[in-house]
């Protein structure tokens, strides 16, 4: 089932259970949203700061491709395709 015809499901169930349940879904969503947090800002200062700069590589085109990567390994380990 995709997520639309998931959110399809649940808007057209959302009226037919009870109070009970309705207040347990609530109380998960709520739960849910609080743990929603942004994992960048829970990692250590040099960590972010590395990935800042390695962000900025990728904009300027300072990076390698997979198959760049592959083919080089490939070279230093002599292995074949």
């Amino acid at each position: 089932m995709g997520t639309v015809e998931l959110r399809n499901k649940w808007k057209e169930a959302i009226g037919k259970v009870d109070d009970r349940f309705l207040r347990m879904v609530d109380a998960l969503y709520e739960t849910y949203s609080k743990d929603q947090v942004d994992f960048f800002e829970e990692l250590p200062k040099e960590i972010q700061e590395l990935l800042i700069e390695s962000r900025e590589s990728i904009k300027n085109g300072d990076f390698f491709t997979h198959e760049e990567v592959t083919s080089e390994a490939r070279k230093k380990f002599n292995i074949s395709e």
